[in-house]
């Protein structure tokens, strides 16, 4: 680890407005800012820095949650004119010498403006005491939401819990490092604490700010019963989970809280902003996410597309109508070179009937090519150039209906209504009725959720959690699961089962003198 606090202590927020309440980040000597911290409207600006900070780790949140899922190409797009990006990920070839993903995501940067936040928060005597609450419940939950990714990916991770620079100067270099966690549980212990301590700071207020693109209690609540729910489920520190009941039942009520305070559109199209005229960001059934907008921000999702100078004549859609040669989405040069590609297996894995099909993805076929473009976050044009500003949605109530259904599951009632609410809206105006779900066994409901799952949330960074979460009857992950079509398994008995992980990469373990080269996720060392 890079020193985590003195590398990024001389960073802090410098707020610059304008109409839309942008906001820069530029470096600036932390002592230096004996002007800050001294209103409510640079608490509030400095809270829209720590959200568009977040917005810069989103295709971060892209490549851990969705690349190992089994649902991506490798080698040359359909178009034969790309090499696709992050083969050896997607192949699940990840070693410490080249393991995708380096200095623990780079998510430290973060952690220290959050915990800048709360240290200046705290203290703070000129917010209302209700204001205060507020900010610390979206401080709190934002915290714990990085430590739940770095969690999943790495298991024991270094704790910064304060900005340490800010607060105490270090006397050796070594004050500058922190060591990982003795074990996974300290670590999730951690993370229940913040995210419990964000709900109880919301106090009950469930208001939004900025079009739901600002953390809420909503939110919160939605990170509190992922936390738990994985804490029901996943093995820790290798052993099975000893506080199940409770867990499940912690994660229960807080979806249950959650669910009553939203609504789902009425067609899957709807969700997004490209896909329908009706379509507004922060609609109902958007809990929390991560804003773009003309002039502001774009999305990585333009990686997704053709090219428009791309051969795309001869091929046909689904229904066997010609795709036009010149430009069928309409990219109008917003395209740059496809670097990643669904599987058609996986678009081939919806019902005729099933609006999320066509909503997600453009069907490509001409002789034995069948192939997709991802077509679910394609922006919109403005000025006769298509720009990529959809949001990027971390939770919306459709995860919140389903994660209801899993633990139902996990508890051993009947999941089924939930399910079929899900499987209902995704046939709406499809020109055929959903197939009901009718409760089955353990593994057969887990197996209905997780294909819901598959479908409904194609590139919002799901698939991998949900693949390490979710388990079969005898309680292994579905990752394990060879037999089920399009997921990123691994060979439980060929000793691939400490890639449940990801390996620590050697700049860092070579960096960082709390660690050393003896301090591999295990599976990992000399790869």
């Amino acid at each position: 680890m890079k020193k985590i606090v003195l590398g990024i202590a001389l960073v802090t927020l410098s707020l610059t407005f304008n109409a839309c309440e942008k906001l820069d980040l530029a470096p600036e000597d932390y002592y230096a800012s004996g002007s800050f911290w001294k209103t409510p409207s640079q608490v509030d600006g400095a809270m829209v820095g720590l959200h568009q900070q977040l917005r810069n780790y989103q295709f971060t949140l892209f490549n851990l949650g969705e690349l190992r899922g089994g649902t991506l190409r490798d080698g040359t797009s359909f178009t034969g004119t790309a090499s696709l990006n992050a083969g050896s990920i997607v192949r699940q070839d990840i070693r410490e010498s080249s393991p995708g993903i380096s200095s623990w995501a780079g998510f430290y940067s973060a952690i220290f403006q959050v915990n800048n936040f709360i240290y200046q928060v705290e203290k703070a005597d000129y917010l209302l005491a209700s204001d205060k609450s507020y900010y610390l419940g979206q401080a709190y939950g934002l915290r714990a939401f990085y430590y739940f990714q770095l969690y999943r990916t790495y298991g024991r991770v270094p704790l910064a819990k304060e900005p340490k620079v800010a607060i105490s100067t270090p006397t050796t270099a070594a004050d500058a490092y922190l060591p990982r966690t003795a074990t996974e549980k300290e670590t999730l212990d951690f993370i229940k604490e913040d995210v419990n301590k964000s709900v109880a700071s919301f106090a009950g207020n469930y208001s939004t700010k900025m079009q739901k693109a600002q953390w809420s209690l909503g939110a919160s609540q939605m990170l509190q019963a992922e936390v738990y729910l994985w804490s029901a489920k996943v093995k820790i520190d290798g052993a099975a989970p000893t506080t199940t009941a409770a867990d499940l039942a912690i994660a229960r009520a807080a979806v249950e809280a959650v669910i009553p305070k939203y609504s789902l559109q009425s067609s899957f199209a709807n969700v997004f902003n490209s896909a329908a005229t009706a379509a507004i960001k922060g609609n109902n059934e958007i809990i929390f996410a991560m804003r773009y907008g003309f002039g502001e921000a774009t999305n990585n999702y333009s990686q997704f597309i053709y090219a428009i100078t791309d051969p795309l004549s001869g091929y046909v859609d689904d229904k066997g109508v010609a795709i036009p040669a010149s430009d069928p989405l309409k990219v109008n040069g917003g395209g740059t070179i496809i670097r990643y590609e669904y599987k058609y297996d996986l678009y081939a894995k919806y019902d005729a009937a099933d609006t999320r099909a066509n909503v997600t993805f453009l069907n490509f076929n001409k002789g034995t090519i069948k192939a997709t473009n991802l077509r679910k976050f394609i922006g919109t044009v403005v000025d006769g150039a298509r720009v990529f500003s959809d949001d990027f949605p971390v939770y919306r109530l459709s995860e919140a209906i389903l994660m209801l259904a899993e633990i139902k599951n996990k508890q051993g009632q009947d999941p089924s209504s939930e399910i079929n609410t899900i499987r209902t809206r995704a046939y709406a105006g499809g020109g055929g009725v959903a197939p009901v779900y009718v409760n089955g066994s353990f593994e057969q409901n887990e197996l209905a959720i997780f294909a819901e799952r598959q479908k409904e949330f194609v590139a919002e960074g799901k698939i991998w959690y949900d693949l390490r979460r979710m388990q079969d009857a005898s309680g292994n992950p579905l990752a394990f699961r060879k037999d089920l079509p399009l997921t990123g398994v691994l060979d439980n008995i060929a000793g691939q089962n400490h890639k449940l992980l990801w390996p620590i990469d050697l700049g860092t373990l070579t960096s960082d003198q709390t660690l050393g080269l003896d301090a591999q996720n295990p599976g990992y060392k000399g790869t």
